[in-house]
């Protein structure tokens, strides 16, 4: 979400993730007035400038990024939240181990997106703990880009994996998707693959069982046979 836009966007959902990773591969396009004069975002009403004389209304270039747990049968829960400055933006972590919450202090250096044009990296989530203080959540690898609107013509692309400029699908599990519309593959990965062992063994324990069992039940009558040489 950039601030003062209405323009809220959302990925599609990494069902079950066993790691808690998840792989999306998707695209984010915030179409946006910038001045570079205050480092600000300026939004007209109705969604554009109609005249030299209408005034705007300037907001920080502030971008928020959030991630949620998705749940079926009752409220998503919410994890943790990003917010960068896209003129004051802390660089990206070059890997997932040196991402940190130290990253996103204040006091670290900053770049101006509309400067650099690109950059790459990770950036951390944070969250809070019972006490109320902050903690790591969570990290997003992310990619952003900047293009002046004649540019960004040119080269249209689709949001999300959408053409043009598809993006491919991301790599994720087998286990990645939704078990209560999926119950007879969710019962293939969960009782096939992940408990398969537990599985064989209860099936030679119970084959046993009814072994010993038709065996204690049959033994009688096959004695009494014996006895009187029927």
């Amino acid at each position: 979400m950039l601030l003062g836009y209405e323009n809220v966007q959302s990925t599609d959902v990494h069902y079950r993730s066993l790691t808690g990773e998840g792989n999306f591969n998707w695209r984010f396009i915030f179409p946006m007035e910038y001045l570079p004069n205050e480092d600000k975002i300026v939004t007209y009403p109705d969604g554009g400038k109609t005249t030299p004389q209408q005034n705007g209304t300037k907001f920080p270039c502030r971008l928020t990024i959030q991630v949620w747990e998705n749940d079926t049968l009752s409220k998503d829960d919410f994890l943790g939240t990003l917010t960068l400055d896209l003129a004051h933006m802390p660089r990206g972590a070059k890997s997932p181990e040196q991402c940190t919450l130290a990253i996103i202090d204040p006091y670290v250096p900053h770049i101006n997106i509309f400067k650099v044009r690109r950059t790459k990296g990770w950036w951390p989530f944070k969250g809070y703990d019972l006490d109320g203080n902050f903690t790591l959540v969570g990290k997003v690898e992310m990619e952003f880009e900047m293009l002046p609107s004649e540019e960004a013509q040119k080269t249209p692309a689709g949001l999300g994996r959408t053409a043009p400029q598809p993006l491919p699908e991301p790599k994720r599990p087998d286990t990645s998707f939704s078990w209560l519309l999926n119950p007879l593959k969710a019962l293939k990965h969960v009782v096939c693959k992940l408990h398969r062992w537990k599985c064989i063994c209860c099936c030679c324990w119970l084959l046993l069982f009814i072994f010993v069992g038709l065996a204690i039940y049959a033994f009688p009558g096959y004695f009494v046979k014996k006895i009187l040489h029927v």
